[in-house]
C-alpha cells in the first residue's frame, strides 16, 4: 500500500527546493517565481539552496539533500516543491533521509531531472508524488489548461479519473489493448541512468511513463535498447509516452525516426502502448500522480486513474 500525502489547499505552505540545477537569471526569475507561488494563493519557506550554485548546480550535493530533508521533516511544510530541474539529483540521492520522507509523507511535485527523486522515493518509502510543473520555468507562464490540471491533482481527493490532452492534441495508439497497474517512470535519461543502481524503477505489473527532451534519436534509440535490455519492456504491464520534445535526426539522409525505434525497441514486447499524451516537457501539461493504480487502454486511446493520489 503507497502512502499517500494530504491534498494541498489555498493558503498553504509549500517548501520551495533547489536539488537540481540552479537559477538562471534570478535577478529577474527569483522575483517572477515568489509572485507566481502567491498568486496561486500558497505561502513559501524557500530553501537555501534556491540561491545558491556550485557551477550549474543550485548548491553542493550536501546542501540540496540538507533542504529536501529539512522541508520534509518541518512541520510547517504541506508540500515539498521542486524549483526547478536540469541535472544533479541523482548524485545527492545517497544523502537523502528516506526515513524522514516515510515519517512525513507530504506532496513532492516536480519533473525532468526529478525524475530521479521520483523514483528514488517510489522505490525506497512507496509513496505517492506527483510528475508536473515547477514554479521557475513553469508557474511564471502558466496557460488555463496546465493551471487546472495541476491544481486538480494536488488538491483532490478523489479519483482523477480519466485525463485529458489539451484541445487538438490527440492521443496516438501504437500497441492496442487494455492494461492495469500503477503509473510509473517520468523522464526516459533519468530511468536508464538508474538501471544497475539501488534507486532502478521496479516496473513489473506497472504502467511505465515515458517522455524526454532534447536528445539526439539515436540516443533515445540507445536508452530504449537499455530499457529493453533491463527486461522491462517485458515486466510492465503497459507504455505511455508523453512528449520527446526537440528531439531530432543526427543523421538527415539515413536516419531512424522515433516511430521506427519505438516500433523496433517497444513494440515486440507485446504490451499496450499509447503515445502523445501531453505529459512532459511541453508549454501545455498534464500533471499525474506516480505510485497510483490506473487503467490504461490503448485501442480506446485512454487512460484512466481508478484509485485516489491523497488521503481522503
Amino acid at each position: 500500500m503507497m502512502l499517500k500525502p494530504k491534498p494541498l489547499k489555498r493558503g498553504d505552505t509549500i517548501g520551495l527546493v533547489g536539488i537540481s540545477g540552479a537559477l538562471q537569471d534570478p535577478e529577474v526569475k527569483y522575483p517572477k517565481m515568489m509572485e507566481a507561488i502567491d498568486a496561486l494563493g500558497y505561502k513559501v519557506i524557500v530553501a537555501d539552496s534556491c540561491r545558491e550554485y556550485y557551477g550549474y548546480l543550485s548548491g553542493t550535493d550536501a546542501s540540496r539533500a540538507k533542504g529536501l530533508n529539512q522541508m520534509f521533516a518541518d512541520d510547517r511544510v504541506d508540500a515539498v516543491v521542486c524549483m526547478r530541474g536540469g541535472y544533479g539529483v541523482a548524485r545527492m540521492l545517497d544523502l537523502v533521509d528516506f526515513d524522514v520522507i516515510r515519517a512525513n509523507p507530504k506532496i513532492m511535485l516536480g519533473y525532468s531531472d526529478i525524475t530521479a527523486l521520483h523514483t528514488a522515493i517510489h522505490q525506497k518509502v512507496g509513496m505517492v508524488t506527483f510528475h508536473g510543473p515547477m514554479p521557475s520555468t513553469c508557474w511564471t507562464r502558466f496557460d488555463d489548461f496546465t493551471r487546472e490540471s495541476m491544481l486538480r491533482a494536488l488538491s483532490s481527493t478523489e479519483p482523477l479519473g480519466q485525463i485529458h490532452n489539451p484541445e487538438g492534441m490527440e492521443p496516438r495508439c501504437v500497441v492496442p489493448g487494455r492494461c492495469e497497474g500503477q503509473l510509473v517512470g517520468g523522464n526516459l535519461s533519468l530511468i536508464a541512468s538508474a538501471c544497475g543502481t539501488p534507486y532502478a524503477l521496479d516496473v513489473e505489473g506497472k504502467v511505465l511513463l515515458l517522455e524526454d527532451i532534447g536528445e539526439k534519436i539515436y540516443r533515445l534509440d540507445s536508452m530504449l535498447t537499455q530499457l529493453r535490455q533491463a527486461g522491462m519492456f517485458e515486466k510492465c504491464a503497459g507504455v505511455v509516452l508523453g512528449g520527446f520534445t526537440n528531439c531530432t535526426i543526427e543523421y538527415e539522409h539515413y536516419a531512424l525516426q522515433l516511430e521506427d525505434i519505438i516500433h523496433d525497441i517497444i513494440v515486440p514486447a507485446g504490451k499496450p502502448v499509447l503515445a502523445n499524451m501531453s505529459i512532459g516537457h511541453m508549454d501545455t501539461k498534464i500533471t499525474v500522480p506516480l505510485g497510483v493504480n490506473c487503467v490504461l487502454d490503448a485501442g480506446a486511446k485512454t487512460l484512466e486513474f481508478t484509485e485516489s493520489a491523497l488521503e481522503g
